[in-house]
């Protein structure tokens, strides 16, 4: 019996130790719902300890946006911007001063890329990288965001990772689009989609694009509210 007792001493010592871990991590978890520009979904957060916390979450936009007749579009004709489907984010927050201001960052990644499309209606006259074309030879424009499936973000935040019961919190920053472009495609008159001198004036309304939305691609506003339940 003396023999066996160093074992079911190391045994019982084994268990205290992973129990109390799991029990810190547990009352070091929050979990909390959030909308803003990165989606209406839901996040899990870990405190590591008083400053550090490991953040991830998954948002939902899925949605388009009626552009027509807004930023100067001209009549017979309708935008249309349909947005990613879903936008996960993993990132480490600090927390800083009192614990109610944080900052931090990380990785977004995306399901798909924003699209923007013009449709073009009956009697619509169109200007395309200087060249001049009306319905139906031209029907359809569609601009693709391209900059891959995942970018850096920064924040800063109002509202504390860490403790239990309920609580509020505020983000605000940016992910950063590292090597953003635009694709641009169209459909309409195969003769007139196939000439040299369309494709050389979709190419130059492609890069007009690229510079009159400069700071649109490359930076995307991270503005989120949410709430959040520390389990503890």
């Amino acid at each position: 019996m003396a023999k066996q007792l160093p074992a079911a001493v190391s045994l019982a010592l084994s268990l205290t130790a992973w129990v109390r871990p799991a029990e810190a991590f547990q009352s070091n978890v929050s979990l909390g719902v959030r909308a803003g520009t990165l989606g209406f979904g839901a996040e899990v957060v870990t405190a590591l300890d008083e400053r550090v916390a490991v953040r991830a979450g998954a948002g939902f936009l899925g949605f388009d946006v009626d552009l027509t007749g807004r930023f100067g579009l001209a009549g017979n004709r309708t935008a249309e911007l349909s947005l990613p489907t879903a936008l996960l984010s993993l990132g480490v927050e600090f927390s800083l001063a009192s614990g109610l201001l944080r900052a931090g960052g990380g990785m977004v990644l995306r399901s798909n890329d924003p699209v923007h499309v013009i449709t073009y209606e009956s009697g619509a006259s169109i200007s395309i990288g200087g060249g001049g074309y009306r319905y139906p030879e031209v029907l359809t424009v569609t601009t693709t965001m391209i900059s891959g499936t995942a970018a850096p973000y920064l924040l800063v935040g109002l509202g504390s990772n860490s403790g239990s019961g309920l609580g509020f919190v505020f983000d605000l920053g940016a992910v950063v689009h590292l090597s953003p472009r635009f694709e641009m495609t169209a459909t309409g008159d195969p003769q007139v989609m196939s000439s040299p001198g369309f494709r050389a004036d979709l190419e130059a309304e492609r890069r007009q694009a690229e510079e009159d939305a400069a700071t649109f691609v490359n930076f995307w506003p991270v503005v989120s509210v949410g709430l959040r339940y520390g389990i503890g």
